[in-house]
């Protein structure tokens, strides 16, 4: 149907609920927004399996600080082969003052929550205008489920919903949007980009591996990939961590990161609470050093043997008895001794006893994220107990659900070959997802394309203290901006700077430096809060 039929419709359905011209009708901006009200994207316009899409409603959002020029709310949902799996529920913001450009938003954790694409790239800083300011559509999906949480893992029973969180959402919302936006504007956008954080990162890397024409660029933060592998990882970690008597309490928590500091802290030339020469702090620390005398618990001021080997294992890489997809064979080291981000749901929690699920905040994190998966993807046993989970018995199903969900190819070269750019950032005190994975998947793209290529597309970014959107650093950057003048303009990113938007923060500043390098301070500098006076060094 095309948008005058669709504005015509829309008028008999107005006139007909007794809207009159007395009661005020619609401008004729939002005539043209409702106008795709009850609007049908055919299967044959969705590039992966799906029946139909259905736009469910469309309403003007009058134009604020926050709202740009205003915009058209598009709510809808894109609906199944599969009777008795969950549509993809999607929401879509058309800007009246259009920038020709679009951008897909991840979402996080298992998603299972609509994501409504209003606010800013992940860790945009708050002193750039979001992309809906710009004049940008934007849009993003629940992924296929409706959960009450982002650790909720019950849709995985089924397998078109699983096939959907594992990436086919991502190619069926960007289709349905590109639908919306031709039928609005009556024309297709001139560039497209992705972004997210977590599995949003993850989806980001789904996108421009499987579908690189449908992109020009990527902001790619903490990418939970490979997605089976990081699980995979947590559940070998969290057997480890209580069958051994591993258990640390906040108190022993923070004698860890406290000697860690102590040691580590210094050797990027200034003592500022951020540990940014991690290679040297790894041949600095000393975890032996916190050994009580016994090498049995004796409380709060030292860590047991038992511990210590607990810490030694995270500190480790794993290594998966199953072969996953492209080939990846574990899941890489954490930063436990270099500052890791162990508070709240992604530290060791607050309870030495494992509830059956594991209970966020109370039981060690990567058990919480691990669970999921396993229990409802892998196993596919709603009462199983994953802590019995061993992974050679299930070796088939995992190389199953590591097709379906994982982004392991290094070869970017599609992508890159269509002009595509990305940006990659991590902290390096993320606990919910290594950053010494990022690393290895960089590494791989290095190895796969040669550093050469790899650079004149991809560049990819460590900020020191950063966590898992927490930390002693909270990183708040503009990467659409430099994507922008990348792709657009031609301009590689050079001098990109963040800043620290925590509390405590007070708004100090560093250089984005590019990986293997780290910010350090300058001799005779005289003020560490300033970017300018850090080099990037490696």
């Amino acid at each position: 149907m095309r948008l005058w039929q669709l504005i015509a419709a829309n008028a008999v359905v107005l006139l007909s609920a007794g809207v009159s011209a007395a009661q005020g009708m619609p401008t004729p901006e939002e005539a043209h927004c409702m106008a795709l009200r009850g609007m049908l994207i055919s299967p044959d316009k969705i590039g992966e399996p799906a029946r139909r899409a259905t736009v469910y409603s469309a309403d003007l959002v009058k134009g604020d600080q926050a709202a740009g020029s205003g915009f058209c709310k598009v709510l809808g949902g894109i609906e199944p082969v599969d009777p008795k799996a969950p549509n993809i529920n999607f929401q879509i913001n058309l800007p009246l003052t259009w920038n020709d450009k679009i951008i897909q938003y991840g979402g996080g954790g298992y998603d299972g929550t609509l994501i409504e694409a209003v606010k800013n790239v992940s860790f945009g800083s708050d002193a750039v205008q979001t992309p809906l300011q710009r004049g940008y559509v934007t849009f993003g999906s629940d992924s296929g489920h409706q959960s009450p949480s982002v650790l909720d893992g019950k849709f995985l029973l089924n397998d078109e919903a699983l096939a959907n969180f594992g990436g086919l959402q991502i190619k069926k919302t960007h289709d349905v949007a590109m639908a919306v936006v031709a039928a609005y504007y009556g024309k297709k956008p001139q560039k497209t980009y992705i972004q997210g954080n977590s599995q949003g990162g993850h989806e980001s890397l789904i996108a421009i591996q499987r579908w690189p024409a449908d992109y020009d660029g990527a902001i790619v933060t903490h990418p939970a990939n490979p997605f089976s592998a990081l699980q995979l990882s947590g559940n070998h970690l969290a057997k480890a961590f209580y069958r051994k008597g591993g258990y640390l309490s906040p108190a022993k928590v923070e004698l860890l990161n406290s000697a860690v500091a102590k040691a580590c802290d210094k050797l990027d030339g200034v003592e500022d609470g951020l540990i940014s020469n991690t290679a040297a702090c790894d041949a600095t620390f000393k975890v032996e050093d916190l050994r009580c005398g016994s090498g049995k618990d004796e409380g709060d001021t030292c860590l047991s043997d038992a511990q210590i080997e607990v810490l030694k294992t995270i500190n480790t890489p794993y290594k998966s008895p199953v072969r996953l997809e492209d080939g990846v064979d574990g899941f890489a080291r954490w930063p436990i001794f270099q500052g890791g981000d162990l508070y709240g749901l992604w530290g060791f929690g607050l309870s030495p006893d494992l509830t059956d699920p594991p209970t966020p905040v109370a039981n060690f994190g990567l058990a919480v994220l691990a669970d999921p998966l396993i229990r409802y993807a892998i196993v596919r046993d709603p009462k199983f107990n994953t802590m019995t989970f061993d992974p050679a018995k299930y070796a088939k199903r995992i190389a199953e659900v590591s097709k379906l969900t994982d982004a392991n190819s290094a070869d970017l070269s599609a992508f890159e070959k269509r002009g595509g750019r990305m940006l990659l950032m991590h902290g390096t005190t993320d606990f919910a997802i290594s950053p010494y994975n990022t690393v290895s998947y960089y590494e791989r793209v290095i190895k796969t394309m040669g550093m050469e290529n790899a650079h004149d597309f991809m560049r990819f970014y460590l900020v020191p203290g950063f966590g898992h959107g927490s930390g002693k650093f909270i990183a708040a950057w503009d990467p659409l901006t430099a994507l922008e003048n990348w792709v657009e303009k031609g301009k590689a990113p050079e001098n990109l700077t963040v800043s620290d938007a925590g509390k405590d923060g007070g708004g100090r500043t560093r250089p984005m430096c590019e990986y293997p390098s780290y910010p350090r301070y300058k001799p005779r500098a005289t003020d560490m809060n300033k970017a300018e006076n850090f080099e990037c060094t490696k």
